[in-house]
């Protein structure tokens, strides 16, 4: 408990009042400071995380020749496919990182609003929001949501086509990395939206924004380097 105050409540409150203080008593503004001074912090924890999605990208022609020779034995296909993986330095699960990330850094806003600003004085409203309750209009969930799509959308290619022959396949079952990858599109927009309608808007405000930045940082890393060069 004091570990997690001491990392992240603590800094994350000393922060978020420094630039509302800085940026006028504006609430608002303090949280899409905070939120891209952040993202500039996290970009280099989830950047391995985006260059090994860029790899599973790179391979797809080693993965569909994969599938080619073991079409009829689905164990055989998942160890190879692993072992490609592992050959290629790529984790299936990397793409996830940044989401648990995401939430880790909103579970510790969250107690910064409920445990220390709600009661502090501060000037919650921002535009038309009350950033100390739930957003009555449900945008800053659904904004939150769609770009969640938008960047889970962005991680698909990957294993899109891996997607398309599995389920060509008579037994119409995908393989792991595809399933994965198929419940990523849609779980973390879900997660969003359900999530949005229940915390405060400020953090709905935090989440929108922080997605929003990790779009251009996803499609700059997917597009670094030529398909040819992946190892």
């Amino acid at each position: 408990m004091n570990i997690w105050d001491a990392l992240l409540i603590t800094p994350l409150t000393t922060a978020l009042l420094f630039f509302y203080h800085l940026l006028g008593s504006n609430l608002g503004l303090a949280i899409i400071a905070l939120t891209v001074a952040l993202r500039l912090l996290l970009f280099p924890l989830t950047l391995p995380s985006l260059r090994s999605m860029k790899v599973q990208r790179d391979i797809k022609p080693e993965l569909d020749r994969l599938k080619d020779k073991y079409k009829g034995d689905r164990q055989k296909l998942a160890t190879a496919q692993m072992e490609l993986f592992k050959q290629k330095g790529v984790n299936p699960l990397s793409g996830c990182l940044p989401q648990i990330l995401q939430l880790v850094i909103l579970i510790a806003l969250y107690r910064v609003f409920i445990s220390n600003l709600q009661n502090g004085g501060l000037n919650h409203l921002f535009l038309f929001w009350d950033l100390s309750v739930r957003d009555p209009y449900f945008v800053l969930p659904i904004l939150a949501a769609v770009s969640q799509f938008v960047l889970s959308k962005m991680m698909l290619p990957a294993v899109s086509q891996e997607h398309k022959v599995a389920h060509e396949a008579k037994d119409k079952q995908e393989d792991f990395a595809s399933a994965l990858q198929r419940q990523n599109l849609f779980l973390f927009p879900v997660l969003t939206l359900f999530l949005g309608l229940q915390f405060p808007a400020g953090l709905m405000l935090y989440w929108f924004v922080s997605t929003l930045l990790q779009i251009p940082q996803q499609w700059l890393v997917m597009r670094s380097r030529p398909s040819s060069k992946a190892a």
